[in-house]
């Protein structure tokens, strides 16, 4: 999670960059409060393209940012890089930064991770999850690519048995961990123990008040490395109406199980992209477009509305 701004260039990321508009379009659905009323807690790295989003297309402007470092002068650039007035930077580490937030108002919580699957991920989501206001959403990212080294494999398998006890058994076998098999694996476990942290902290409340958490996102893309989201909202009786309220499902990437949205960026040339523009939203039925590939029409046609644009500036 440490210095990842030195390894990834975040600008060059048209899944991500899709990824995080697709997220901006679901907070602005939700109806339990004005969205400009919540706050922001999220990774913003050194570019902080997440904060300056949200910030432009949903009105919050209450935002924190944490970054895992120590060194003064990685702090420094941090700091004149901060976009915003209204983003307040934090350095440590997730599990010392998170338990110092308050997350009984209202909340967007992104715990965006460049790491694979750890244990102290899910113990961040469960920290959230004890106190976290009823009407927030939370989501969580990390990295799904499992080793195809040979003498790899069974160290990484192992780790993950060690620290998920309860959802890698001894039978488990390491072919079951590729493909989408850590990305399943996440899935229940960050699932599963957010419910739970809610769950146990809301024991001694009034029925109406328990909060209960709803999977409403999962994301799998690559921009290099294979990635995996996932997003909750935490709900309650007496915000159920709102919940409804908000339509979730009729977004396209709405995902309440096992099945995940696949962001998959289309290869084609500006020219096709103004061809298949013209014919939205149906383009499968124009079969002039045939000598676009299959592939690429279905996957423009997903999440156009969310794709970047880019512009390339060449001499005269």
């Amino acid at each position: 999670m440490t210095d990842s701004f030195r390894k990834i260039d975040y600008r060059l990321r048209p899944a991500k960059h899709a990824e995080r508009a697709m997220l901006i379009e679901l907070v602005k659905r939700l109806r339990f409060c004005p969205t400009e009323n919540y706050q922001y807690v999220g990774m913003g790295s050194v570019a902080f393209i997440d904060h300056r989003m949200m910030h432009r297309h949903t009105g919050i402007a209450d935002m924190v940012s944490f970054e895992g470092t120590d060194d003064a002068t990685i702090q420094e650039r941090f700091r004149r890089n901060v976009p915003l007035s209204c983003v307040r930077m934090e350095f440590g580490m997730s599990t010392a930064i998170l338990p110092t937030l308050d997350f009984t108002r209202q909340s967007v919580v992104w715990l965006d991770y460049d790491d694979t699957l750890q244990r102290s991920m899910v113990n961040d989501i469960e920290t959230v999850g004890r106190t976290v206001a009823d009407g927030s959403f939370v989501a969580a990212t990390f990295a799904t690519s499992f080793p195809t080294d040979a003498e790899k494999r069974p160290v990484e398998l192992a780790r993950l048995r060690n620290e998920f006890p309860e959802y890698v058994s001894e039978e488990t076998k390491p072919g079951e961990m590729e493909g989408g098999g850590l990305a399943s694996l996440g899935r229940r476990a960050f699932g599963d123990l957010l419910a739970k942290a809610v769950s146990d902290a809301d024991a001694g409340i009034a029925p109406d008040q328990k909060r209960r958490v709803k999977q409403v996102c999962y994301f799998r893309y690559r921009d290099g490395a294979l990635m995996c989201t996932l997003g909750w909202v935490i709900i309650s009786d007496r915000t159920e109406a709102a919940f409804e309220q908000s339509n979730l499902p009729a977004l396209p990437f709405y995902k309440t199980g096992e099945q995940a949205f696949d962001i998959r960026i289309p290869k084609v040339t500006p020219y096709e992209v103004r061809e298949m523009e013209r014919r939205l939203p149906d383009i499968a039925e124009h079969a002039e477009l045939s000598w676009i590939p299959p592939s690429d029409r279905t996957a423009f046609a997903a999440i156009y509305r969310f794709l970047p644009t880019f512009g390339v500036f060449e001499p005269v």
